[in-house]
């Protein structure tokens, strides 16, 4: 009888055995699945860049070497078309770099090595900061940028908020740049802040044409486009949207697309405050330029 209960007791060690190594077997196969699907993005990631790079990268270069070279041989007199000229090279070097900071920030994503530096934000030198650079292309555009500031504690104090000021600043370029893209000539973009209870909301709402709502959660991700290239800052990568959700996860909050109570679309994103300030690198960055920081 005691061999009888000592085998039905091994027995049973054996299924649970059994159990928990099917178990972990089935753990193993979704993370080896995750695993592959994190290759498979990589891949398309690498394809989407060598795809696009001769258009985004190369493209604007050899513009800006030609329209230089033709800059060279005006003669005197003719400053009309220097003004142009020098507007078009404005325009490719804009574009240029607005388009490798979004690669730089996508190819950091994708390794994982993004760092961050927490430090008290002046929201409203950020605000003219967002302001003064886009000024030449919305002035060309027609387009006003409407700023405004609700704070929700209603307390006498500096609009300051704690983060990560680089990613912040991205985050607000990429959602305006695509705001003035799709907006037409002569409208306004609204950018409010809203802070209070330790998170600082940024809604960007413009009147241009909108996104179709089942578009909505495609445009955020690097590997697919709409046939517009709706989720694209400028034609090409189609990064911009992806780095602003990475960067809204990355410090903790989200972001969202809703239809503007005017026409066109409302991108909010809310982020939690910072508790760990580097109060060093806030003082090094205010000490080498107080007027420009932010």
């Amino acid at each position: 009888m005691n061999a009888k209960n000592e085998l039905e007791i091994a027995l049973e060690n054996y299924q649970q055995q059994v159990s928990q190594l099917k178990i972990e077997n089935e753990e193993l196969a979704r993370s080896l699945y995750k695993v592959n699907e994190k290759l498979r993005d990589s891949e398309r990631l690498k394809g989407h860049f060598i795809s696009n790079i001769t258009n985004e990268i190369v493209n604007p270069f050899a513009s800006v070497l030609a329209l230089a070279e033709n800059l060279k041989q005006l003669k005197e007199g003719e400053m009309p078309q220097a003004h142009r000229m020098a507007d078009l090279i404005f325009e490719e070097a804009f574009h240029l770099d607005f388009q490798l900071k979004n690669i730089f920030a996508a190819a950091l994503i994708e390794a994982g090595k993004e760092e961050f530096k927490f430090t008290a934000i002046n929201l409203n030198l950020l605000s003219d900061h967002i302001c003064q650079y886009f000024q030449t292309l919305l002035n060309k555009r027609n387009i006003r940028l409407s700023v405004s500031f609700t704070d929700e504690l209603k307390m006498e104090r500096p609009l300051s908020f704690a983060s990560d000021k680089e990613k912040l600043d991205l985050i607000l370029k990429n959602l305006i740049s695509n705001s003035i893209k799709y907006s037409p000539e002569g409208s306004v973009i609204d950018l409010e802040f809203v802070l209070g209870k330790g998170k600082l909301s940024m809604e960007v709402s413009d009147h241009g044409k909108g996104i179709n709502p089942d578009d909505r959660i495609v445009i955020f991700d690097r590997f697919k486009q709409l046939e517009e290239k709706i989720n694209s800052i400028n034609t090409g990568h189609g990064l911009g949207l992806s780095i602003v959700q990475a960067y809204t996860e990355m410090l903790g909050g989200e972001v969202s697309l809703n239809d503007n109570f005017e026409g066109g679309i409302r991108a909010m994103v809310s982020i939690p405050e910072s508790v760990e300030v580097d109060e060093w690198d806030d003082l090094e960055d205010f000490l080498v330029d107080s007027e420009v920081s932010f």
